[in-house]
């Protein structure tokens, strides 16, 4: 390998560590139902932009967003509790559950000894989460040392808006310097994504597919894996942190297409 890490190995090494170890069954099991929270939450905040929009009030969605932005996360949960903050309720949970459901793949990295979240991406992601603006940041598809991704918010009017929240990530990124003992050089730069638009006849981007083209796939791509199934406990790390970011790519669209990605590039 070399640039990031090897997916086939690692999805072998995790399917492996799931037959031989008699607790891998109870933490994956954990780890499913806190992705499908988690899928659940960005859903929910999804449906909570379309009742803005139905009510004709999409310039105080992008208000609300960017005054929520702009504050420290901390204080979402007070302006959900004081103030009855819908969109702020929402967010909180977005935030939480994205944070759980690292905790419990930084589990199974430890237990498994595949390291889907490495140390390293740990200290990058817990950085960025620290950002104002970041709705929430993890590693995606298998996980590895190749990538992370962000969520993120308008945090100041417009026009700066979303563009701010960016250039502070993209600052944070681009000036990366890990002083962990494992740290390795690994240059960080941000690759934008969002809602893919036709263009010469192809797509850029991220593509928002419906729930039955979603079906489709999945089905499709079971005989690939040996699998005739894929729910419950008999998801593939890579099914579960993948379906995380097929619908956080749906929420991006509500929050004006924040989503942005940071690869870094690291020999091994």
């Amino acid at each position: 390998v070399c640039c990031g890490a090897h997916t086939p190995s690692m999805v072998k090494s995790i399917q492996r560590w799931r037959g031989e170890d008699g607790a891998a069954k109870g933490l994956w099991s954990r780890y499913a139902s806190q992705s499908a929270r988690l899928q659940a939450s960005l859903r929910r905040l999804a449906a909570l932009h379309g009742r803005y929009v139905a009510d004709g009030r999409a310039a105080q969605w992008l208000e609300a967003l960017a005054r929520l932005g702009g504050m420290a996360p901390k204080e979402w949960f007070v302006e959900a509790s004081l103030d009855g903050c819908e969109l702020a309720t929402a967010l909180n949970e977005v935030r939480n559950a994205s944070l759980e459901l690292r905790t419990l793949v930084r589990s199974i990295s430890t237990a498994s000894g595949v390291p889907v979240e490495p140390a390293a991406q740990t200290r990058l992601l817990d950085a960025t989460m620290q950002q104002r603006g970041v709705l929430m940041a993890l590693v995606p598809g298998a996980g590895g040392h190749d990538a992370v991704l962000a969520l993120v918010l308008p945090s100041a009017p417009p026009p700066a808006g979303l563009l701010a929240t960016r250039q502070r990530v993209s600052s944070l990124w681009r000036g990366w310097d890990d002083k962990g003992a494992d740290a390795a050089a690994a240059p960080v730069c941000e690759l934008p994504v969002k809602e893919s638009k036709s263009v010469s006849g192809g797509h850029n981007g991220v593509r928002i597919e419906g729930a039955a083209a979603a079906a489709l796939l999945r089905r499709a791509a079971a005989p690939l894996r040996g699998e005739t199934a894929l729910s419950g406990g008999r998801q593939t790390l890579v099914v579960g942190l993948a379906a995380v970011v097929a619908v956080a790519a749906v929420a991006a669209a509500a929050l004006q297409q924040p989503a942005a990605s940071a690869r870094s590039f690291r020999s091994s």
